[in-house]
């Protein structure tokens, strides 16, 4: 990993999106406090009368990007899921309600990711197509390494695409991220899909 990361995002602010579950058209907006070497983001999202889980990320920020220490989830006001990073125990371990797994370096959760894998982008001296990211990602049943490869490019856009091929029981899943160079490279496009059916889509707006 490069020994300086920079976040695309910095001061108070809200970010605005478009967003479209299931076919539905909503709108999202990330709510982020990045300085003084800490950061707090908050993602809302809602289609129609669908109201959809807040997510929210809150950690330090230092030379290598994100260290999330809590990822809460609610659902109508009440928080239903909460992952705590225990980076100074001996054992770095992610705790997830009674159980614990070990923390790899670099993790982030399931939100703070865009803002990381956008600062490991803008590190690159050179990007390229073909190129692989990785970022471990933290969820209910432990962490994962996300392998991101750099798939097109238009402009001073790039996509990068997360495949998992398709499991026993399980659909193939997808995430494609658009970033923008102009940016600091966040992600202005984010889509998730199954079995190449777009389950959500997130669509920065102008």
């Amino acid at each position: 990993m490069p020994a300086l990361l920079a976040m695309p995002l910095h001061g108070d602010g809200a970010l605005a999106y478009a967003f479209v579950i299931d076919g539905q058209p909503g709108e999202a907006a990330l709510d982020f406090h990045i300085g003084n070497g800490r950061y707090d983001i908050t993602l809302e999202r809602r289609a129609g009368d669908r109201e959809l889980p807040v997510w929210h990320s809150e950690g330090r920020v230092g030379p290598q990007g994100l260290q999330p220490e809590r990822h809460r989830v609610w659902r109508q006001g009440r928080e239903r899921e909460l992952q705590v990073f225990d980076r100074d125990a001996a054992r770095p371990v992610l705790l997830v309600g009674a159980r614990a797994f070990p923390l790899s370096a670099g993790t982030q959760d399931r939100l703070s990711w865009w803002l990381q894998l956008a600062a490991m982008m803008a590190a690159e001296p050179a990007p390229h197509l073909g190129q692989r990211l990785r970022i471990p990602v933290a969820g209910p049943s432990g962490v994962d390494d996300w392998d991101f490869e750099v798939v097109a490019r238009d402009g001073d856009r790039w996509l990068l695409r997360r495949d998992l091929a398709r499991g026993a029981g399980r659909p193939a899943l997808q995430w494609s991220v658009w970033l923008d160079g102009q940016r600091g490279f966040l992600a202005v496009d984010l889509r998730f899909s199954l079995d190449d059916d777009e389950q959500w889509a997130l669509r920065l707006l102008e």
